[in-house]
């Protein structure tokens, strides 16, 4: 702390030198030696929330982020180092934000550090989140729009990214920029020493910091302060760089500045002479700009003349003539720019005719002065209290880095020269304190906002005129605690007890709230408050601005109601929850608003009908209309001339009533609204894709009110929100109701559906499949779980089957059996369709359908069918039988009577010769005729006579497949035809080959009639053998035969058959014979025999192309002649 038993006049010195530095930007302090803070200007107290005390009492430390205190106090020590770094300070609320720090020692005359001068600037905002990607534009605009050199640099180290600031500043594109190339504006003597610094940490990760030159597109460099902070992604790694050069050009030349100005105020503040502060100034200026010399004047207390001029290091005589003249634009450079209240600028005396009528351009250049410029000096009321100018022994002109020097020096000289001549100052600035508070409460009238203050324990007493305006209330009654009358009941609690937060804990705050305006509409504000605070740190005032954020808050509500809304329908809640929260949200949004949502009854209403649509509306949602009215308008048919929402469902149009005391419609409707409450509706119908209606959403108010813009735009996107969910309500009903259908027809029919994803063997199947496999749902399924349950002996079927598929990709059929762990059979079908994706990728959709009760029922039928058959056989014996006696018993028997006759006429004596030859012709003639009724009767049974013709063998085959596939089936034989492609014909008659093949057929059916334990498989295949004959095959797996038994089987009347006569393999292999052709029989290598015939082809013309049909034969395969009958 400063010594308190200085003098008064010390004393007041400290007093406007502690003004001074309260009036700087940024957080000012000083310290001891040995660290210890003896003085914080108020900029400090009111960031930091410290009293000058608890910041001197060593409590600035706890201001510092713990993770950047070392780093000060580590720099602290090194001795007359300048420090130039960046620390987080922490606020008054806790929170922290960046500040770069300056911190100059104060040596004496023996170079021993006799104070530290510290200067803290909030560099918060000019440190922009870590991009993501710098190609966003809405990125790229931001960080372009920062007057600042910002860059991004990948993980290596190579420039990837400039900000507009970096690329004008050094005259380059973006592209000749990249990667190693910006290197090349650094000035050469501090290029090494940047690369070095750069790689290096670039290689550690630890945080870059340089201080070197640029070179500008000018050519000209200028000094800046680098620093470079890695962006590490989410495992530490680092991403890339973020780079931030500071121009400290001015900032290196004002460090002259500031030590100077230090000095300068120290004496202000030790109550020097005036002769001696002028002369300070005229040194700093001289020590900012080489080689000039300087002169400052100050004005007398007229204002027409010069006076109390300095000029250190002017000659004498040329400081005598120009003190004391008058104030004028043809005197000289100092009093034209007093009188102008503007710099003026002599670049080159020589060349100069402005005063030309004066002794003054002579004057100085005799003194050696070549040029001059002058700077009005301004005081903050707006008096021009002096002037200073600096000279040059050459003709020279300002930059703008110079102009911006001078400035700074006029700001000194200004504060210089208002505190010499404070007293007067005071009595002036009393005046114009008046004067600015009248300009201050127009300035606050006209802002577009609520600005206010309070006295320290919160009771209001100051409003400006927009809150009058907007509430309509009288200034008198919102003083005090009158306001909160505007404030809205459910916001008024908590707003006071926020309120009494901030007046006990002397903080800053923020909070929202509703506030109504004079119309009794609501709107939504961020009411701000910030206390005013003495030397001492007490609050004896509070400041505070109401902003309106009315469309930000029901952005942020709509957003986040839509979020949810979204979110409910993805997971399909239930329609009328959706429906009440969107009428919820509507509520919300629209202050005082009543919504409500009805629905047209889809089961009842008849929308197309052509007498006009009849509608039934059906509740869907009101949280707060009252029920009465939402029952008026369900629940029976909807009429135009009864309520609003009918009137706008029925002809599919919005219905706006801004006032219902005066809309002459729905009297019953609009009399139960009025008492209820409700003065005014908005009606808009809800209506789906096909553009019929599906609802109405009904919005009521408790005052008279139209919809403005915004509320039109609000009301579309919720009927857009509504419509969204009545679909997915819609599609998610029908999308269950064609589960539970299909669900249902899988179990009627026992089908159940999968399929197979042949590259990864992937398997999705149905519920029914799980019950026909007898597998506990759930369970993932799978091949080894499929084979787990086929039947051993059709598993290689099966097998085979798969394999085949993986690689034919072509659809398929198939029956075999399952067998239960309990032993049980089951028999079950299987059809398939291939699929093929885009990149070929082959999958099958299947159904499987559990046929065992089917199979059973056949096989029941086929034994009960055989048995008819046998029965119908042994009748059609019968009558055979005694068609046969009846056609020859008379023959026979008049051959007998002959016989006896003719016996007798011969034992005559004599012999009747004559008799007895007229009776033998008579024995012949009936033993013709009994031969002929042989022979008739064998016609009606004997082979045709043979008509050749072409005979197409597969057509022929299917024929007979088809008149026997009903039997074939009976017997669960599964057929599986292999018929060759462009087969010859064979010469023969068609009827009798016919017969073959069925006889062959129905062999091999009854062949394996008495197998069980595995399926009855029977091939029929035809192609051409080696000598170009046409053969067809018949392949079982039945009982089979022996070997020795092989020519045996072709004898008349032998068989192997329990039922059977032995003459239909001697038959066929007689009519094969008849036309040219041979039938024999073989063993399979494992169950079942083959027999074969070959016919002499009647023109051979094709190659052998065996082609597989489907496993199990279809009604397809004997398409082209089903039904015939051969």
């Amino acid at each position: 702390m400063l010594d308190r038993r200085r003098s008064p006049s010390e004393a007041g010195m400290k007093n406007e030198l502690s003004s001074v530095l309260d009036a700087l930007p940024g957080l000012v302090w000083t310290a001891l030696p040995d660290g210890r803070v003896d003085h914080v200007n108020r900029a400090w107290c009111e960031y930091t929330g410290q009293s000058v005390e608890a910041a001197a009492a060593d409590g600035w430390p706890a201001v510092m982020h713990p993770e950047d205190l070392g780093a000060l106090l580590k720099r602290w020590w090194h001795p007359g180092e300048l420090i130039e770094m960046r620390a987080r300070l922490r606020r008054f609320d806790g929170s922290y934000r960046a500040f770069a720090l300056r911190l100059c020692p104060a040596k004496d005359e023996t170079g021993t550090i006799i104070q530290w001068h510290g200067m803290a600037t909030d560099i918060e905002a000019y440190l922009p989140s870590t991009p993501t990607d710098v190609r966003d534009i809405n990125l790229c605009a931001i960080v372009d729009s920062i007057p600042a050199f910002i860059g991004l640099a990948d993980a290596t180290g190579q420039g990837e990214y400039f900000n507009r600031y970096a690329r004008e500043y050094l005259g380059a594109t973006l592209e000749q920029l990249l990667g190693w190339n910006a290197i090349d504006t650094v000035h050469p003597d501090d290029m090494l020493a940047a690369i070095a610094t750069w790689k290096h940490a670039v290689a550690t990760g630890e945080p870059y910091e340089f201080v070197h030159r640029v070179r500008r597109a000018d050519g000209a460099y200028r000094w800046f302060h680098v620093q470079g902070l890695p962006l590490r992604d989410s495992e530490g790694k680092i991403a890339r760089w973020f780079l931030v050069d500071a121009d400290i050009e001015d900032q290196k030349r004002g460090d002259v500045l500031l030590a100077g100005e230090k000095a300068l105020l120290e004496r202000v503040a030790q109550g020097r002479s005036r002769a001696e502060i002028l002369d300070a100034f005229c040194h700093l200026v001289e020590d900012t700009f080489t080689g000039c010399r300087c002169s400052v004047m100050l004005l007398d207390p007229t204002g027409t003349r010069m006076e109390s001029t300095a000029g250190p290091h002017l000659p004498a005589n040329f400081v005598s003539v120009i003190s004391g003249c008058a104030i004028g634009v043809d005197v000289g450079p100092c009093p034209m720019a007093v009188r102008l209240r503007e710099q003026v600028i002599a670049p080159d005396l020589t060349n100069e005719t402005r005063w030309a009528s004066t002794h003054w351009p002579a004057l100085a250049m005799a003194h050696g002065l070549r040029a001059c410029w002058s700077t009005p000096v301004i005081a903050a009321s707006g008096e021009t209290i002096g002037v200073f100018a600096i000279y040059f022994d050459r003709p020279t002109s300002p930059t703008a880095r110079d102009l911006a020097l001078i400035g700074q020096l006029n700001h000194i000289a200004g504060i210089a020269i208002e505190r010499m001549r404070s007293q007067r100052s005071i009595e002036q600035a009393l005046d114009q304190l008046r004067l600015s508070e009248d300009r201050l409460r127009s300035i606050l009238d006209a802002t577009p906002g609520f600005v206010w203050s309070t006295d320290a324990s919160g009771s209001v007493d100051f409003l400006n005129q927009r809150w009058s305006e907007y509430t309509g209330m009288t200034l008198d009654d919102c003083y005090g605690y009158g306001w909160t009358a505007a404030v809205h009941p459910d916001d008024a609690p908590a707003l006071a007890v926020y309120w009494q937060t901030l007046l006990e804990s002397g903080q800053p705050g923020e909070y929202e709230a509703r506030l109504r305006r004079h119309d009794g509409v609501y709107r939504w504000f961020l009411i701000r408050a910030t206390p005013q605070r003495d030397g001492w740190g007490h609050v004896v005032k509070w400041y505070g601005a109401n902003t309106d954020i009315e469309d930000r808050k029901q952005a942020e509500m709509l957003l986040a109601g839509e979020k949810k809304l979204l979110a409910m329908m993805a997971r399909t809640a239930p329609l009328p929850h959706i429906l009440d929260e969107v009428c919820r949200l509507i509520e919300t949004v629209m202050d005082g608003a009543l919504c409500s949502v009805v629905l047209v009854d889809p089961r009842r209403s008849q929308p197309a009908r052509e007498e006009g649509a009849l509608l039934y509306l059906q509740a869907g949602a009101a949280p707060h209309v009252p029920s009465a009215l939402i029952e008026r308008v369900t629940g029976r048919p909807a009429r135009a001339s009864d309520d609003p929402m009918a009137w706008s469902a029925l002809h599919v149009s919005s219905v706006i009533s801004v006032d219902l005391r005066a809309e002459p419609r729905w009297d019953d409707w609009r009399a139960e609204a009025m008492a209820s409450g409700i003065h005014a509706n908005w009606s808009t119908p809800i209506t789906c894709v096909a553009g019929q209606v599906a609802g109405v959403l009904s919005i009521g108010f408790r005052q008279p009110r139209a919809p403005e813009p915004m509320h039109q735009a609000l009301i579309a996107r919720f009927t857009h929100l509504i419509h969204i969910a009545i679909e997915c309500a819609y599609w998610e009903s029908a999308l269950k109701q064609s589960e539970a259908f299909l669900a249902k027809a899988q179990r009627l029919s026992q089908t159940g559906t999968f399929s197979w994803r042949v590259a990864t063997d992937e398997i999705v199947w149905s519920d029914e499949i799980y019950r026909i496999m007898e597998i506990a749902p759930g369970i993932e399924p799978n091949f080894e779980m499929i084979y787990a349950r086929i039947h051993p002996e059709d598993l290689p079927l099966v097998h085979d089957m798969l394999t085949r598929q993986r690689l034919d990709g072509r659809d398929f059929e198939q029956e075999h059996r399952l067998m239960m762990p309990d032993g049980r059979i089951k028999h079950v079908r299987l059809v398939a369709h291939a699929n093929r994706d885009d990149e070929g990728g082959l999958s099958y959709i299947a159904a499987v359908q559990d046929v065992s009760q089917r199979w059973h029922s056949e096989e029941t039928l086929g034994k009960v069918r055989s048995e008819l058959t046998h029965v119908a056989r042994v009748a059609s014996l019968g009558a055979l039988t005694a068609s046969i006696a009846h056609e020859v018993n008379q023959p026979l028997a008049g051959i007998i009577t002959n016989a006896n006759t003719c016996l007798r006429m011969l034992a005559a004596d004599p012999p009747n010769v004559d008799g007895a030859r007229e009776t033998a012709r008579r024995t012949i003639r009936d033993g013709n005729r009994a031969s002929e009724v042989i022979q008739r009767l064998r016609a009606l049974f004997a082979k045709k006579e043979l008509a050749p013709e072409p005979v197409d063998l597969n057509e022929a085959t299917r024929e007979v497949l088809a008149m026997l596939l009903g039997e074939l089936q009976r017997n669960s034989v599964v057929l599986q035809p292999e018929f060759t492609d462009e087969l010859p014909a064979v010469r023969g008659d068609r009827v009798q080959l016919q017969q073959v093949i069925m006889n062959l057929i129905l062999n091999a059916s009854d062949a394996m009639r008495s197998i069980d334990g595995r399926l009855h498989h029977l091939r029929v295949t035809t192609g051409v053998d080696g000598q170009g004959r046409v053969y067809l095959a018949v392949r079982d797996n039945g009982s089979g035969f022996e070997a020795q038994d092989s020519e045996r089987l072709f004898h008349a009347f032998y068989t192997t058959k329990a039922s059977g006569m032995g003459i239909g393999l001697s038959v066929s292999r007689s009519i094969l014979e008849n036309h040219g052709g041979e039938l024999w029989a073989s063993a399979n290598d494992g169950p079942g025999a083959c027999f074969t015939f070959a016919l002499p082809a009647w023109s051979v013309s094709a190659v052998p192309d065996r082609a597989h049909g489907p496993i199990r034969v279809d009604a397809s395969l004997l398409a082209p002649r089903f039904g015939e009958t051969p």
